[in-house]
């Protein structure tokens, strides 16, 4: 079948972002990841850093606490019952705007757990691109800049992140490769053979070439 939209879900050091991009580019479709941010920011009028503190698990009352303290107005105190996470609700935000993009199509959503919010649409093609951990923390330092260590360390961080936000906003305990349409290895594909084989998908043959 033809799919409207395509979501597209990664690892960091994976590669995910040129895959994405080089889909959007020959499909003609559009490419959405941190205009989700602006968007929610936007439409709530908040701060674009605030939604997206929200997608790393940070609440309003964490940032209150941090910004008071460097005021110098250590004194000020939060109520125990205000404390709770707000970010939840823009969370949900976030969920809604992705899927908002997938009512319209012709675009390629990537991250904002993109698969899973359309995880109920037959119309969205989920991708999920991944390689082994050794191969993503010599892209990360190669990119950075940076040791295998420090990049083992980004990495650890960065999966461990993934994993909760997929909890917290999806209740998914583990991550399965059935979670999604199609998985890209990209220990054994480069970005090219990576984009045909989801245009194989995405389009009739006739379309793609």
């Amino acid at each position: 079948m033809e799919y409207r939209a395509i979501a597209l879900s990664q690892v960091d050091g994976a590669g995910g972002e040129a895959i994405a991009a080089g889909l959007a580019e020959r499909l003609g479709f559009g490419y959405l990841n941190e205009a989700v941010i602006a968007r929610v920011a936007g439409d709530q009028g908040l701060d674009p850093s605030t939604v997206a503190d929200a997608e790393r698990r940070k609440s309003f009352v964490e940032r209150l606490v941090r910004s008071t303290a460097l005021a110098g107005l250590d004194g000020v105190a939060v109520a125990p019952l205000y404390a709770v996470d707000q970010s939840d609700a823009i969370l949900g935000l976030i969920r809604d705007a992705v899927r908002d993009a997938a009512d319209r199509g012709d675009v390629v959503l990537v991250g904002h757990a993109a698969s899973f919010a359309c995880a109920d649409r037959s119309d969205v093609l989920r991708v999920c691109v991944t390689a082994p951990f050794d191969s993503r923390v010599l892209r990360v330092a190669d990119a950075q800049g940076t040791t295998g260590k420090e990049a083992e360390k980004v990495l650890r961080r960065s999966d461990a992140g993934r994993a909760s936000y997929l909890k917290r906003v999806y209740g998914v305990d583990g991550e399965s490769p059935t979670d999604y349409d199609l998985v890209v290895n990209m220990a054994r594909l480069g970005s090219d053979s990576a984009i045909d084989v989801v245009l194989a998908l995405a389009q009739p043959s006739d379309q793609h070439r």
